[in-house]
């Protein structure tokens, strides 16, 4: 070790992408905390780099997709020191990049790991193998080899779901009704926004409730779980969206499952749960899993993510545990423990509020306005007026508000409450204005 390297004794953290209340705690906490940010941080995400002098180092890099930076970044870490077994990634596409630096740094076990987490070819692959009952599904590495859309509706049986194999949030996916739409809909299906990648997957459609279940785990225990259920599948939101003329558009949104309310379902899932962490090497994380409940009760896998849950859920959560889900990640991730939740109300939720329709917002709630609305607890508004909506996909969000209530009449009450009273009105837009 050369002399101005820094003394051993703290732990050892690399957090990649910035977000101050994770990067403050772990700073709290007294671990030694390298962070790598990219441009988007630096230009759009403001950072605070007052606090940013307290780390024991900070890296800039264009993009975590570029591996002559992460490279080089992960070679003036291991001059340091710095093993590759506590790097904390958690957004969605500083997925590759992290596990890329996790590999150089010398985390031991299987290099293909983080892949499994983003490419969802491997993640299923894997699951399955473990016994976990999977969407059969088939890959599409090049849409216009005509032997891979053959095998697609040779192996699968109709209707299909077909989307980026390494995307997020439904972005660029497509339902399939018959084996005779397949090719023009992928002729009409353009590159999905944010993904490099080109290949695509395909994969059984499944009915049921969808679920999403968020937990932060030590080992084989989370040291928090929660079960959830979306108001109406993805899917259904986003066909909904895209064919729109309606005043009220789908209901985007989720509800936590009290787990006094379920305690089988709770079971059911952490069962399942460990059986996936297992299969893909998941020990030390923040996961993001989401299950579809079928009319019979069964539960199928439909995909995992080693980061937090984006949207609205992070606010529901940080209801749920009576503090800042970010700072209680940093704390759970470290010391392996977590003080018990601290719910603010017993029925907790998240709502996504967008226009009817496309457009030009001409009126758009204020957060004042929102959080005067009984049962609203927060809210975040990502939109102003004059912002174009265009409908592009069901992750261009524009309001979130957090829901709370005591009782489930109370909670349904102010559901309708919030979709009534808080509205986004927008005015049409010609195509080459809105371009």
């Amino acid at each position: 070790m050369t002399a101005d390297m820094t003394p051993r004794g703290r732990e050892q953290i690399v957090v990649c992408k910035w977000n101050h209340e994770l990067i403050s705690s772990l700073l709290e906490l007294r671990s030694e905390v390298y962070v790598v940010l990219d441009d988007f941080d630096v230009e759009y995400m403001n950072p605070d780099w007052d606090l940013l002098a307290g780390a024991a180092r900070v890296y800039r890099v264009s993009e975590f997709d570029s591996l002559e930076e992460i490279a080089a970044v992960a070679a003036d870490l291991s001059l340091r020191g710095v093993s590759g077994d506590r790097i904390i990634s958690l957004t969605e596409f500083g997925q590759f990049g992290a596990g890329y630096l996790a590999t150089l740094l010398g985390d031991e076990g299987d290099p293909m790991r983080h892949v499994a987490y983003r490419d969802k070819r491997v993640m299923k692959a894997r699951v399955a193998a473990a016994g976990v009952p999977t969407a059969a599904w088939a890959g599409l590495p090049d849409r216009t080899d005509r032997r891979d859309l053959a095998e697609v509706a040779e192996r699968l049986r109709f209707p299909i779901v077909v989307k980026p194999v390494s995307g997020g949030g439904t972005i660029g996916t497509v339902t399939v009704g018959s084996p005779g739409e397949l090719e023009p809909r992928l002729d009409a299906l353009g590159p999905a926004p944010f993904v490099k990648s080109r290949q695509l997957m395909a994969e059984e459609f499944v009915t049921g409730r969808e679920l999403h279940i968020d937990a932060i785990w030590n080992g084989d225990e989370p040291l928090f779980l929660v079960v959830s259920a979306y108001f109406e599948p993805r899917l259904s939101v986003l066909e909904g969206i895209a064919g729109s003329g309606e005043e009220t558009p789908p209901l985007d949104g989720s509800t936590m499952i009290n787990p006094q309310d379920a305690p089988e379902l709770y079971k059911r899932v952490l069962d399942l749960h460990r059986d996936v962490n297992r299969a893909l090497g998941i020990e030390r994380a923040v996961t993001h899993l989401e299950l579809f409940e079928r009319p019979d009760g069964e539960l199928v896998f439909s995909e995992i993510a080693t980061r937090l849950a984006g949207a609205w859920i992070g606010g529901v959560l940080s209801e749920y545990l009576g503090r800042n889900v970010y700072r209680a990640v940093g704390a759970g991730l470290v010391d392996g423990s977590l003080p018990a939740p601290r719910p603010t109300r017993r029925h907790l939720g998240g709502l996504h509020l967008r226009p009817g329709g496309p457009g030009r917002i001409t009126s758009i709630p204020t957060v004042e306005e929102m959080v005067a609305v009984d049962g609203v607890l927060s809210a975040q508004r990502l939109r102003r007026v004059g912002d174009v909506v265009d409908f592009s996909h069901p992750s261009e969000w524009c309001v979130f508000v957090v829901l709370g209530a005591d009782t489930p009449e109370e909670y349904d009450a102010t559901v309708e409450r919030v979709v009534r009273e808080l509205r986004i009105e927008v005015e049409p837009v010609e195509p080459d204005a809105a371009a």
